[in-house]
């Protein structure tokens, strides 16, 4: 395939000869200077999805991977670009030359988090197996520290902050639980740490509760997080009672 290669400015559906061609102009070698960021959003909203982030970036996401870009000067893409988009294609599962994978549904996540760790579920219907722990993350602030002035010293751990960050970097919205008040809410911490940091993370965030963690078994504080993730269905139910 060369550069001259004809390319569709709106592929069809699915994964047809346009996305095919576009698919191989992106990856072939050398690196291609003629593609255009109509024809790579084209794709994206056919079989991915588009989001604009504050700042007028752009992040492309598919198949549970996502990748931002800057904000577009020119149009089309530069190298740094073209290559940032070969690895989000194959991270996706989507390399030149093979099938496109079935789109998986986004995946809701619950955060339980309090001054000594987080953990992180996938909010998935009680079907009374045991929940699946998909991340466990430990504060590492100095512990003397933290008990001598837990209010001033807690938050310092920001690697913990971004390290939660990361595992919540795919689709899907999210219910933080956490527990405390005032400086020691985890929670604010956390919620401070993504919209300064995360803003796209901190945008999906849909309800954040407070709980006494101590007091509530973790299979309560998975049912209270996919209620909240269901208000019509709660509504229903109560008017239905």
């Amino acid at each position: 395939m060369t550069e001259d290669s004809p390319a569709s400015a709106v592929p069809a559906p699915g994964l047809g000869t346009a996305h095919e061609r576009l698919i191989a102009r992106i990856f072939q070698h050398p690196l291609s200077h003629n593609l255009s960021w109509r024809e790579v959003l084209a794709l994206f909203h056919s079989i991915g999805s588009v989001e604009q982030v504050p700042g007028g970036a752009m992040e492309l996401h598919l198949n549970g991977q996502h990748q931002t870009f800057k904000p577009a000067h020119d149009k089309d893409l530069g190298p740094e670009d073209v290559i940032s988009l070969r690895h989000l294609l194959t991270r996706a599962g989507l390399a030149e030359g093979t099938p496109a994978p079935a789109a998986t549904p986004p995946t809701d996540l619950v955060v339980v988090i309090d001054h000594a760790d987080a953990r992180i579920y996938a909010a998935n219907p009680d079907d009374g197996a045991s929940p699946q722990e998909l991340h466990h993350f430990q504060h590492s602030s100095d512990r003397a520290r933290r008990d001598a002035d837990p209010d001033e010293t807690w938050p310092d751990d920001t690697r913990f902050f971004a390290e939660i960050a990361q595992a919540l970097e795919v689709d899907g919205r999210i219910v933080v639980v956490g527990h405390g008040k005032g400086q020691s809410n985890a929670t604010d911490h956390l919620m401070a740490y993504l919209a300064a940091h995360h803003a796209a993370v901190h945008a999906r965030v849909a309800h954040e509760i407070t709980s006494d963690l101590s007091h509530q078994t973790l299979r309560q504080l998975l049912a209270a997080a996919r209620h909240a993730l269901q208000p019509a269905l709660l509504s229903a139910g109560k008017t239905a009672g």
